[in-house]
């Protein structure tokens, strides 16, 4: 089932890395909103942070993450449309997030890198566009996860501007065994 964002009274954990699945999720993107507010932190990702929020999860029957996103002017072409390099940028930070609702230490702890990442451009997206992002967790295993996603319109009116397969490779160090 679907869930909202934690109450603004939660406090932050500590010690991240005990976190799991939605809430490792939601801090990452908590980072990523601080990272996108410091004047001294040049990762041009960043610029995307400010108006990516979580909008749900689901883990049922595949693990699903929606985000919502607004297309600002530091993302757009000469065309005044979102470039296609963001927009394949922003599938692969929201994709890759999926795998927290999955990872666990040994498993996908490190989200992995990229292998392929296709994207399919089928409309544009002009500054002030509101989209949705959904991502799914179409098939994992120990080395290789298979990531899909869409961008679509957040009216529910069934436009869809984009979509991606994304696979990538697992980089976590071996966990001993107990």
């Amino acid at each position: 089932m679907p869930t909202k964002p934690p109450s603004q009274s939660e406090s932050p954990p500590t010690d991240p890395d005990s976190l799991q699945g939605e809430q490792k999720l939601r801090y990452f993107i908590d980072r990523c909103h601080e990272r996108a507010a410091d004047p001294d932190d040049n990762e041009w990702s960043m610029t995307l942070a400010p108006t990516l929020k979580v909008h749900s999860t689901s883990s049922s029957p595949t693990q699903k993450v929606t985000f919502t996103f607004q297309v600002q002017p530091p993302h757009l072409n000469s065309l005044g449309n979102m470039h296609g390099g963001c927009t394949a940028t922003l599938f692969d930070l929201c994709t890759s997030s999926a795998l927290f609702l999955v990872s666990r230490p040994g498993f996908w702890n490190y989200l992995g890198v990229s292998r392929c990442l296709n994207v399919t451009y089928l409309k544009p997206l002009p500054v002030g566009t509101r989209v949705l992002v959904e991502c799914e967790v179409v098939s994992i295993g120990r080395r290789l996860a298979h990531l899909r996603g869409v961008i679509c319109d957040d009216e529910g009116l069934g436009v869809v501007y984009a979509t991606c397969e994304h696979t990538k490779v697992n980089t976590d160090p071996d966990v001993a065994k107990v």
